[in-house]
């Protein structure tokens, strides 16, 4: 993991770079992800398969005498696909031409995007209304936490079938074990997309570099650290330090020598011990509420934080540091940082460096299918096309060679700057291609980000919240009305814990905890 010199490694990284990738400004509204991958080590699948006769149901991946079949339905159809942000001019004009006509070629399928704004994904918005009230649509991007609240409530379908006789290609670029975060009771409810690194996702942060450099700093590895930073950035720059809470799973990790993961409302996950930890009775939510209370007190939080509706402060060149994701921050928040402010670079560090990395999860992106769809199999066959080869990949994610990119030295230099495809969905580090943005030295250490990580408790494990509905919904009140001030840092820890203690007490915590406790045992003994 190189952990002591990742710092400096990725410092290196992005003074080097000469050209700026333009990675999804939006793309972090709900997942976390990132999108590229050394061109050597990538192998070029089939471009395209030979059309057959056989209808969907029908088609197999073998033929009669073990060679391959075509997928392609012999008629054509039409599913509507829901991602978030704003469909680029440059989009719409590919989606009417060069994708769709691929996307007919291909699959026999027309596409059609439905965009929705960011602050929609998740349980709760309006892709859930849809599905609960029988708006037609087939996919819809989804992470692990939101399939598992739709799976509860009978939204989505399970997919077994067609994963397993729609996606040869995927499974021939993708890890099997991406279906890990969306398995319930036997079945499989969404079909993940990309390869990347995930071991430490959340567990940096990502800070502006040019400003470390310009105030002498070359390290950030304590809260001390941070602490001094986010001073020197408010009084040289203007900057606040963070819109993000004190939950972050970075201040977290400063806050003492445990190794804590966060898993649900309220509970984090030791590690070492394998126990459930009360985070509200932890002293790590003590030390990270004072740590806020503090910040607070010397201006550094912003007042409007819990009321900002700036999706990517950091980006909008509104504070000083977030959460980093995997040493892809470059990827994720540089490109849109530099369209407000051209010479920001940026950089991750981890605090408590020695600590152990954990992979919390496989990939937190993909496609869940509603139940109110009859297209399960044209969504598998339009997922696999995403993740068929390095032509498709690049085609998708970067638009028509030649037009949209030049390919230079295996490396893609980008000629359009609007966003097509979601880079950081579509990224695969057996089939993509780097940018010329990225040095060698920066896809060598990101190609091998996840050697040292460690499988978190939690790989892999969905709570099932049938049983404690209630419980969970008031236990979910109760935390937004007293502990989300108390970790905003806008209410003091003193004043306030015993009634936030008392009232998720009233609410029915040790019944939450209990179903909870008992479901993750049930996971560990598997």
């Amino acid at each position: 993991m190189k952990k002591k010199v990742l710092s400096a490694l990725l410092t290196t990284t992005l003074l080097l770079s000469l050209l700026t990738g333009c990675g999804s400004d939006a793309g972090q509204g709900g997942t976390s992800s990132s999108e590229n991958s050394t061109a050597s080590e990538s192998t070029e699948q089939s471009s395209q398969q030979e059309a057959s006769g056989e209808a969907p149901a029908e088609s197999s991946t073998a033929g009669e005498n073990g060679g391959e079949t075509s997928l392609r339905p012999d008629t054509l159809d039409k599913i509507t696909v829901v991602l978030f942000g704003e469909e680029s001019p440059r989009m719409q004009e590919l989606m009417e031409n060069e994708f769709q006509q691929m996307f007919i070629d291909e699959i026999n399928t027309e596409v059609e995007l439905m965009y929705l704004p960011w602050t929609e994904n998740g349980a709760g918005g309006k892709v859930d209304l849809m599905i609960a009230s029988g708006q037609e649509f087939d996919a819809c991007i989804v992470d692990p936490r939101w399939a598992a609240s739709s799976y509860s409530k009978g939204y989505l379908q399970d997919l077994s079938d067609v994963i397993d006789k729609y996606l040869p290609d995927w499974h021939e670029n993708v890890d099997p074990t991406a279906f890990d975060a969306y398995r319930y009771d036997g079945g499989v409810y969404a079909i993940p997309i990309g390869n990347k690194p995930t071991g430490g996702v959340y567990s940096t942060v990502c800070v502006r570099q040019d400003i470390m450099d310009a105030i002498g700093m070359t390290n950030i590895s304590t809260l001390d650290d941070l602490t001094e930073y986010a001073k020197k950035a408010k009084e040289q720059y203007g900057l606040y330090a963070t819109y993000e809470l004190a939950t972050a799973e970075y201040i977290i990790r400063g806050t003492s020598d445990r190794n804590l993961i966060p898993l649900c409302t309220g509970i984090w996950i030791d590690q070492d011990t394998k126990e459930l930890v009360n985070f509200v009775e932890s002293p790590e939510f003590e030390a990270a509420v004072k740590l806020y209370n503090d910040w607070y007190a010397q201006d550094l939080i912003p007042k409007d934080i819990l009321t900002n509706t700036v999706t990517l402060p950091f980006q909008a060149n509104m504070t000083s540091f977030m959460r980093g994701t995997c040493g892809t921050t470059l990827i994720e928040n540089e490109p849109g940082l530099q369209s407000v402010v051209p010479e920001a670079k940026t950089a991750e560090y981890y605090i408590a460096p020695e600590k152990p990395i954990y992979k919390k999860s496989y990939e937190n992106t993909a496609f869940q299918v509603p139940i109110t769809s009859t297209k399960a199999d044209r969504v598998a066959l339009f997922v696999n096309l995403l993740q068929k080869n390095t032509e498709m990949a690049n085609l998708f994610a970067y638009g028509v060679e030649g037009t949209d990119y030049e390919l230079i030295d295996g490396k893609v230099s980008k000629i359009n700057t609007e966003e097509l495809f979601y880079e950081w969905m579509i990224y695969n580090v057996k089939i993509s291609s780097p940018t010329t943005a990225y040095t060698d030295e920066f896809m060598e250490v990101y190609k091998n980000w996840d050697d040292k990580a460690l499988p978190a408790l939690s790989f892999g494990f969905n709570i099932d919240y049938s049983n404690v509905q209630t419980e969970k919904a008031q236990i979910d009140s109760v935390w937004e009305e007293l502990a989300t001030p108390m970790l905003a840092g806008l209410k003091d820890y003193d004043s306030n814990i015993e009634e936030l203690k008392a009232e998720l007490n009233k609410a029915g915590w040790d019944t939450y905890m209990a179903e909870i406790q008992k479901q993750f045992d049930a996971h560990l003994a598997k």
